[in-house]
């Protein structure tokens, strides 16, 4: 039996992108199991620092990643102008909380450590 050799190219393509979309998988389950918290070192400590001053940390960490609140609506399905009202100190819920943290992948925790006297 002869074998076409783009055939066999197109395989091992396949299998490359089948192990790398399995170590992405693997790395977000252990993400998930250690509670999210492997993701707040990867914020920088001046931003942590900024968060712990009182900034609103939507705001520090969607400026951090660069984006606009159009873009983290998008991202998070949360209206621009909500995101907005967030920023200036609206209350929020859990599950915003969830999306927000999602979109600009970092815990819960660290999206919900709004200080109330600001």
């Amino acid at each position: 039996m002869k074998h076409d050799p783009s055939f066999v190219y197109d395989l091992e393509i396949r299998v490359l992108d089948l192990e790398s979309k399995i170590q992405q998988l693997e790395q977000a389950i252990q993400r998930a199991g250690s509670g999210g918290t492997a993701l707040e070192h990867d914020l920088p400590p001046d931003v942590l620092a900024r968060i712990r001053s009182g900034e609103h940390p939507v705001r520090v960490v969607r400026l951090h990643r660069l984006m606009t609140q159009r873009q983290l609506s998008e991202a998070c399905g949360i209206r621009a102008n909500h995101i907005s009202a967030i920023e200036r100190g609206m209350d929020f819920g859990l599950k915003s909380a969830r999306r927000l943290a999602t979109a600009l992948s970092v815990p819960v925790d660290i999206i919900q450590s709004v200080t109330p006297n600001r």
